[in-house]
């Protein structure tokens, strides 16, 4: 789904914010009637997304109301692009919304104090962080405090076109391929002079270069987030892989590979696309005239892959946080989950649901969606910090020349580390 691959960028609560004033749907509520003249508790809640998110949102909403006819959501469908901007204008302002969606940004407002603990909550309630996927979990707590519950996981699978593996005499990828078996694959599909090629051209994006260098053993930073590891002998190994499938395999793309207005994926050009899983129903969608499966993508020295992943959090600011729990409760429990399973993309983060033939089985046999489930199962957290919006566009700056202009990879991660150790000292310091 695309607007998982949007990424937000980490931003700061600064004075500048105090100036701007605040939107005239004020994230302050207070009662409202309903038609039987009683007086409900209004919830505001705010999102991101397109036609698909708002359709789903209130599928939800409907069958929320049926449970709690004393409660009003309002749901609030902000663009993508100005939706921290707009939240924080709120959060300065002395106002706030009751219930706010969530994703790399959530480190930000949470080191800031700007929202609710639903530790106590979920204590009180028996909700328990057992029933869901440990890296959701993982990803919106802060300081050993749930701060948000996950509403939809992803992470890169590996999706391929199984005529060309039957073409060139190739077994389909398995939950235990690795990386060599990609390798020896991508060489094998790779034909030239058809335009045809074993993998997708790599990039940039956190996640696709992350998903080879953890694979790898490597990382974008040590554990406790405070010093460059992308120059670890295991890192460069992922980022060298990555760059000889283009120059030394030719085995992926380059820009000027692909003809204008084409998608080689979809229509058959590509062997494997290692990607998210928006690509699934895209593929459903688009592809009729070959075959294609989705699996995990092949292992190195462990088994991982990124995970990427929105929440739903209540500001402290909110007025109406009892209410405004049962909301997030029930987006993300069971009724809510069921909703979402049955799109048949994102993978539900209550592992029941998840691991239900609700999701497993929505397309029938003809996509492997436990491929993704065991994917989010074995999925990382990424090494989220205040300064990961500077971060990835020094990831822009230095590593998309290897990618395209086949710079020496260790000179670039040269001249990248002390500028991005220069961002983490003063994240640290900044807490």
């Amino acid at each position: 789904m695309k607007s998982l691959k949007k990424i937000l960028t980490a931003v700061t609560l600064s004075a500048t914010l105090l100036a701007a004033g605040c939107s005239s749907d004020s994230a302050k509520t207070s009662g409202s009637s309903g038609s039987d003249g009683d007086k409900k508790e209004t919830v505001s809640f705010t999102y991101w997304g397109g036609d698909f998110d708002k359709k789903r949102m209130e599928a939800i909403r409907t069958e929320f109301n049926k449970e709690n006819p004393d409660i009003n959501v309002k749901l609030i469908q902000i663009p993508s692009d100005g939706y921290d901007q707009k939240l924080l204008t709120s959060m300065a302002g002395g106002s706030s919304y009751d219930v706010v969606q969530l994703a790399e940004a959530f480190n930000t407002y949470a080191g800031k104090g700007t929202l609710e603990d639903l530790t106590p909550y979920m204590e009180k309630d028996g909700v328990s962080k057992d029933d869901y996927f440990s890296a959701g979990m993982e990803a919106y707590s802060y300081d050993g405090k749930v701060m948000a519950m996950p509403m939809r996981l992803g992470a890169m699978i590996m999706l391929y076109n199984k005529d060309l593996f039957d073409k060139n005499g190739i077994p389909y990828p398995t939950d235990q391929w690795t990386w060599e078996d990609f390798h020896n694959a991508a060489l094998k599909i790779t034909n030239k002079q058809d335009g045809v090629f074993g993998v997708q051209g790599v990039g940039t994006w956190w996640a696709n270069y992350m998903a080879y260098v953890e694979s790898f053993g490597g990382s974008l930073m040590t554990e406790d987030h405070t010093k460059f590891n992308l120059d670890s002998p295991e890192s460069i190994k992922g980022l060298q892989f990555m760059q000889d499938l283009i120059y030394k395999d030719k085995a992926a793309p380059l820009a000027s590979d692909i003809p204008k207005g084409v998608d080689l994926w979809t229509s058959g050009k590509i062997g494997m696309l290692v990607d998210g899983p928006w690509h699934i129903l895209s593929a459903i969608a688009n592809i009729k005239d070959f075959k294609w499966e989705v699996a995990p993508i092949p292992t190195g020295e462990k088994f991982t892959t990124p995970l990427f992943s929105n929440a739903f959090a209540i500001p402290k600011g909110s007025e109406h946080k009892d209410a405004a729990w049962k909301v997030v409760k029930f987006w993300t429990g069971e009724v809510g989950q069921t909703i979402l399973a049955k799109e048949g993309g994102e993978v539900p983060p209550l592992k029941s649901v998840a691991n239900s033939d609700v999701y497993l089985k929505v397309h029938g046999d003809a996509v492997n969606l436990q491929a993704l489930v065991t994917s989010v199962d074995n999925a990382f957290v990424p090494p989220i910090t205040s300064k990961w919006g500077e971060i990835n566009k020094l990831a822009d700056t230095y590593l998309a020349p290897i990618f395209s202009e086949n710079a020496d990879v260790e000179k670039q991660l040269k001249d990248m580390k002390p500028q991005v150790e220069k961002m983490l000292t003063e994240a640290q310091q900044a807490k």
